[in-house]
């Protein structure tokens, strides 16, 4: 009988979920540690999806159902890994949770699975970002979202929402000069719940191009804009101000050649997609490349290889929607079994 090998999944989202029940599924142990108190990562602050309107609390609940079932997944939340040593086959690894227990293991592969954050939207102060309590980031309005549709009998429709798409992204004087993938499409579900909701509200999305490179992706964006009516407007607002309670918007309709003004109750802003503290943490644990903004890089002709018995998935590797970073999740599973059956 071939010996049982230990992986450690450093993360619970889609991708590090999806990691785990691969290889438990295979027949190794695996140790799932998440720093949170609960499984899903951020699927847990989604309200739908796309391109396909689905809950994302359905597929969280199905993955962790799946982790229960499996007696070789181990999971630990409320957990961080505080020190790792390399060993001839793999790493010693000091885990503590939040209590401040701590406890050794020993591994034979590691996958990071750290997710992102979003950048600080207050570093664009012509936005009011942090100073009205109308303008929030894309997650926070995701909770919103959620209760609204709660509530909905209780609450008082806004009369128009603005939506700035590349808040940091593709902006070379913020040090961000690359395309945050998802926004675009999350923007576009975004506005379309917003109408769903309260089909009498006026929705603006403000962008310098959209970008749907994906299966559905253009026929789901295309859909937002002319069954749902939601206006998109090609231009990179210049300012807002507050005016009687509302916001005023001033912006340059560059397909138009016009200056536009438009009064919002609320804006919303697409931020970019920036490496997690724990992605930079496990990095300099694992002695992993990492890329000139701090995500996990990989090495040369092995996509989700970060270093010696090292693999990652998701998002602390770059931006990434639900489905990818879960055929990532999956990918670097088999990355780490290919590992283990070669040493049997």
């Amino acid at each position: 009988m071939t010996e049982m090998k230990t992986a450690l999944v450093i993360g619970g989202g889609p991708a590090g979920l999806e990691a785990a029940i691969k290889i438990g599924q295979a027949g190794h142990k695996v140790i799932l540690i998440e720093r949170t108190g609960s499984l899903g990562g951020t699927l847990r602050k989604l309200y739908s999806s796309f391109p396909r309107w689905e809950n994302p609390e359905d597929l969280v609940n199905y993955l962790a159902e799946q982790i229960r079932n499996s007696s070789l997944i181990t999971t630990m939340t409320d957990t961080t890994v505080t020190a790792a040593k390399k060993s001839a086959q793999g790493y010693q690894v000091t885990l503590e949770t939040n209590g401040g227990k701590s406890k050794e293991i020993k591994v034979g592969a590691v996958i990071i699975a750290t997710g992102f954050e979003l950048f600080d939207a207050s570093a664009y102060g012509e936005y009011g970002y942090g100073i009205f309590d109308n303008i929030m980031n894309s997650l926070e309005f995701e909770a919103l979202l959620k209760e609204w549709a709660n509530n909905k009998e209780k609450i008082s429709p806004p009369k128009t929402i603005a939506f700035f798409k590349c808040v940091g992204s593709r902006d070379r004087s913020k040090g961000m000069p690359y395309c945050s993938k998802i926004c675009c499409m999350y923007t576009a579900k975004q506005a379309g719940l917003v109408k769903e909701l309260f089909p009498q509200t006026k929705c603006y999305v403000f962008y310098m191009d959209y970008r749907a490179a994906g299966r559905e992706y253009e026929e789901f964006v295309r859909s937002v804009i002319e069954q749902k009516h939601v206006r998109y407007v090609r231009g990179r607002p210049a300012k807002v101000m507050p005016e009687d309670g509302r916001l005023l918007i001033r912006a340059e309709d560059t397909l138009m050649g016009l200056p536009i003004e438009v009064t919002a109750d609320m804006i919303v802003l697409a931020a970019a997609i920036i490496p997690s503290q724990g992605t930079r943490e496990m990095a300099s644990l694992f002695q992993t490349k990492i890329d000139q903004y701090g995500f996990i890089d990989y090495e040369t002709n092995q996509p989700l290889k970060a270093g010696d018995r090292v693999f990652f998935a998701g998002a602390c590797g770059f931006a990434v929607e639900i489905l990818g970073a879960m055929e990532q999740g999956a990918a670097a599973a088999a990355e780490v079994l290919s590992l283990f059956n070669q040493e049997n």
